[in-house]
């Protein structure tokens, strides 16, 4: 096959069997924008209600843009990687003063946040700009076409990767060939098992007739995730949950408080220790609620959680309540930026009203 065949072969596949998601049915520049600002680290599977839901709130960019900055960041709770959310509302408020959307790769680029593979899968499936865009499911497939053995992630294996994409790109309909690419990458062409025998391009495949598409792209060597013990304590107020600003996983957000544990001690030991600075009331009885697992980036949180039961105040004495402590009824949660960490803990109390 010629590189041209090539291309029109995976638009064919494309276009029979492409999944129906709801952002490829609009045209809608800003549509498109959330959902590919959402999609980066996060699964097709989880974005596609929460990308529904973020356009029922904010509908459009000059909405985005006036909005608070707690809201978005609300609204993008639990998805994770919140740069994402203070980036888009940032990009938004530029986009709005402009008045227009970008249309080429620079322009997109421009924006906060957006990179290269977000410009040029932008530019290309909004404005029809013949860019071709490389993300992890392209490089892979590349990677295999081509036999490469280079780690894509490389500053040569980069260039190569580009150079590849850009001479194999469908200039015609770059945007669906783009997502033409991808889609290979994210449903057949997978990191194991790959289907090559139903591929549109396993005639050209050189990693295919080698026997072994597993072995591309070859595999770097990552460090292993540093492990990080934290104890999290759950108390109630008047039917509200206590709350504080994260100062471990994502600043600013809400949390429960949380506590580092030293090697060698008790996760009770320092939440006893810690609450009373926290809280402002001594922690008093607890009850081993959970024990979590909590990935992030490069650090791996094993997270002990109790509920705490606080010591009754003195009557002669008020106490004086910590800056920065929150009281909220759990359903009220959405309205404010929390993470994933603090809907796992919410998710393990009984009868808990967990908010979506």
């Amino acid at each position: 096959m010629t590189e041209g065949s090539e291309a029109r072969s995976l638009l064919r596949w494309y276009r029979r069997g492409r999944r129906d998601l709801p952002w490829r049915r609009t045209g809608n520049p800003y549509a498109v924008w959330i959902s590919e600002v959402m999609l980066q680290q996060t699964t097709v599977a989880a974005v596609t209600p929460r990308w529904r839901r973020f356009l029922a709130r904010f509908p459009d960019v000059g909405a985005l843009a006036r909005a608070p900055l707690r809201e978005v960041l609300g609204e993008w709770a639990g998805l994770g990687y919140y740069a994402r959310a203070r980036n888009l509302h940032r990009a938004a408020k530029t986009v709005a003063a402009a008045g227009a959307f970008p249309v080429t790769v620079e322009e997109w680029r421009a924006l906060p946040g957006v990179g290269p593979y977000t410009a040029a899968a932008l530019a290309s499936i909004v404005s029809g700009v013949a860019a071709a865009a490389v993300d992890g499911n392209v490089s892979r497939v590349l990677s295999r076409l081509h036999a490469l053995r280079l780690d894509p992630r490389s500053p040569r294996g980069r260039r190569e990767i580009a150079s590849r994409a850009d001479a194999l790109l469908a200039r015609s309909s770059p945007g669906e060939f783009n997502q033409a690419l991808m889609e290979l990458g994210a449903t057949l062409c997978t990191p194991r098992a790959p289907r090559c025998p139903v591929c549109p391009l396993r005639a050209s495949c050189r990693a295919r007739s080698l026997g072994t598409p597993e072995a591309f792209p070859p595999s770097s060597r990552r460090e292993a995730p540093r492990p990080v013990r934290l104890v999290a304590g759950v108390a109630f107020r008047r039917g509200r949950i206590l709350l504080v600003r994260d100062e471990e996983l994502v600043r600013g957000q809400l949390t429960v408080p949380l506590f580092r544990v030293p090697a060698g001690r008790r996760a009770e030991d320092v939440l006893q220790k810690e609450w009373k600075a926290v809280a402002g009331l001594p922690a008093g009885a607890l009850e081993p609620l959970a024990r979590l697992r909590h990935p992030v980036l490069d650090r791996r949180y094993d997270v002990h959680v109790f509920l705490v039961e606080e010591s009754a105040p003195s009557r002669r004495r008020r106490p004086r309540s910590p800056s920065g402590l929150r009281l909220l009824f759990p359903g009220d949660l959405a309205r404010h930026a929390h993470g994933g960490l603090l809907l796992k803990i919410l998710g393990r109390l009984p009868g808990a009203a967990v908010p979506r």
